[in-house]
Parts: structure tokens; C-alpha cells; sequence
């Protein structure tokens, strides 16, 4: 049996909170988009990218829509981003899965030209269901 110290627990604790935050970022939908938009970046040498509250509002917003709407077309992109960018680019689509998605968004020329250019810096993501088809939206920040 070994005896911790109040200190030694609370950290442990504070360690297993933060793991257990962390997971539940990455198994959520919108994290396993992000892991695979990230995974489709760095494994072509591009930096993975870091994401933005304001994006992700925007991204998560402009998803639920398409998916109520059962439709898909473009959001007014500025709209809603107060933060100070450079450019802006967006990425919306849908399928029976978020891989299928990426996987599409990966063999189309035009999105596949906005996940993998190296000037954005920052990402939001929405994703939102409508029966067994997923809208995914991606907004692409390059910030100053």
C-alpha cells in the first residue's frame, strides 16, 4: 500500500480530468473531423492546424443549417468573423460518414486546395446530422 499526499492526489485527479476532457474532444464528431483534416495536412508535411472559437461557432451554425435544410451550398464567409484575418476559405459537404466527407473533400481539387494550403492558421469546424447523412463545414483562417 502506498500513502499519497493530499498534493500527489489532487494532481492525479486534476491529470485524469484533463485525459479524460481531452478524449472526450477527440471522440466527439466535430474532434474527429478535426483529426482527420489535421491527419490529411501533416502526413502531406503541411502543419496541422489549431481551431477558433469564432470559426468553430460559425462552421458548427452553417452545419446545422444545411443539415435542417437538407441542402448544400456556401455561407457569406466574413460574416460573423470579428477576428483579424488575412483570408478566409470554407469547405462544405456531406455524406454518409465525416471519413467519407474528408475522403471526398481529399479527391475534389477546390477543397482539397483549402485543407491543404500552408498560409491558414486556424480552423473551425461544424458538423450536424440530418437522419444517416452528416454535414461537415470547414472554415480556413489565415490570421494576422
Amino acid at each position: 500500500m502506498t500513502l499519497r499526499t493530499p498534493r500527489v492526489v489532487r494532481a492525479g485527479l486534476v491529470a485524469l480530468a484533463l485525459a479524460a476532457v481531452l478524449s472526450s474532444c477527440y471522440s466527439s464528431p466535430r474532434g474527429e473531423a478535426l483529426r482527420l483534416l489535421n491527419q490529411d495536412r501533416t502526413s502531406r508535411g503541411v502543419p496541422a492546424l489549431g481551431s477558433h472559437s469564432q470559426l468553430d461557432a460559425k462552421a458548427q451554425a452553417w452545419a446545422e443549417r444545411l443539415a435542417r435544410e437538407n441542402r448544400l451550398y456556401h455561407s457569406n464567409l466574413s460574416s460573423g468573423i470579428t477576428a483579424c484575418w488575412r483570408s478566409l476559405g470554407e469547405n462544405v459537404g456531406y455524406g454518409s460518414s465525416i471519413a467519407q466527407v474528408q475522403e471526398a473533400y481529399m479527391n475534389s481539387p477546390g477543397h482539397r486546395a483549402n485543407i491543404l494550403n500552408a498560409k491558414f492558421d486556424r480552423v473551425g469546424i461544424g458538423v450536424a446530422y440530418n437522419g444517416s447523412r452528416v454535414y461537415t463545414v470547414q472554415v480556413f483562417m489565415d490570421s494576422c
